[in-house]
């Protein structure tokens, strides 16, 4: 089941004051928005409820707009179907809300394996982040996340992180992790703090200087681990924490037991007008060897590229 039909997401879309509409096992989301109406989104379903009930549904919430994102599993001649039924009542709103395309690293190979897939760029970048001494934890404080985030998404940043204290509250421990970068010191460090040996000591003098440079919140569903949002500091750039964060989130997310890393979008070439901004992190993402998964665009053809 994608997570976005999952039972813990849907009680997060209500905390959002969205009202959740659950037909035929797949949920619903709707909510009113000045001057647009309301607006219904039915987000990677299982499969596409009854039509003529879903159509009574929303006309009883007077929902005048309509999202709807397939999953790569979809029937394409029943979903163009529903298109034009639901189109003969609704708005169709053909921008997707959620990203089109995504990469997938195989988690079920051996940690060597995994990290021979990413490329020398990146090797060098964990190993960098190493040598400067950036120690990546565990982490309970969602604060602390939000906080690197807002820092490094500038004037948007409060939009960027806008409900995740509420998400984490919901999916944590069981399905949710935080991954914090730290920096021990802003000098160089020297060989002999660089040894093994200095390991615990360094972890020690990160936790008190609470220097963090980068951090990653990391969300579980159904042995899929996804890369769900992620920040760091010019100086955490520097020193390669987020390169070093993807490869622990790698690493931790293959001990939990999940089967693949998703990295939850990158620029897809079909829509070229589209997300234009998202080219550099989507290199960054393709440095860690993962396989592209297209979901299909509408409307959609008979078939559908993975």
């Amino acid at each position: 089941m994608e997570l976005q039909q999952s039972s813990l997401y849907k009680t997060y879309i209500e905390r959002l004051r969205w009202t959740v509409v659950t037909l035929d096992g797949v949920n619903i989301f709707l909510k009113h928005i000045p001057f647009f109406g309301v607006l219904a989104k039915i987000q990677r379903p299982p499969t596409l409820p009854y039509i003529p009930k879903l159509i009574l549904i929303l006309q009883k919430h007077n929902v005048r707009n309509i999202i709807l994102e397939p999953t790569i599993d979809t029937d394409p001649i029943k979903f163009q179907e529903s298109l034009r039924s639901l189109s003969k009542f609704f708005n169709i709103h053909k921008e997707p809300f959620l990203p089109t395309k995504t990469l997938l690293v195989d988690l079920t190979q051996s940690e060597k394996d995994i990290f021979r897939a990413c490329t020398e760029a990146k090797q060098r970048g964990v190993r960098r982040a190493q040598k400067h001494g950036v120690i990546v934890k565990e982490s309970k404080s969602i604060k602390d996340l939000m906080h690197i985030k807002n820092k490094s998404a500038g004037f948007l940043g409060g939009i960027t992180t806008y409900g995740i204290d509420k998400l984490w509250d919901l999916f944590s421990p069981n399905h949710a992790t935080i991954l914090l970068a730290y920096a021990p010191s802003s000098r160089p460090l020297s060989r002999d703090l660089m040894s093994t040996k200095k390991m615990p000591y360094l972890r020690q003098l990160a936790d008190r200087h609470d220097n963090i440079i980068g951090g990653v919140l990391l969300l579980f569903w159904d042995h899929i681990a996804y890369y769900w949002i992620a920040g760091a500091t010019k100086n955490g750039k520097k020193l390669f924490a987020p390169t070093f964060l993807v490869w622990e989130a790698l690493k931790l997310s293959k001990k939990r037991g999940n089967k693949q890393f998703d990295f939850v979008g990158v620029f897809d070439e079909r829509s070229p007008k589209q997300f234009t901004s998202w080219h550099g992190f989507t290199k960054f993402k393709e440095g860690f060897g993962g396989k592209p998964l297209y979901y299909p665009i509408p409307p959609i053809t008979s078939t559908l590229r993975r």
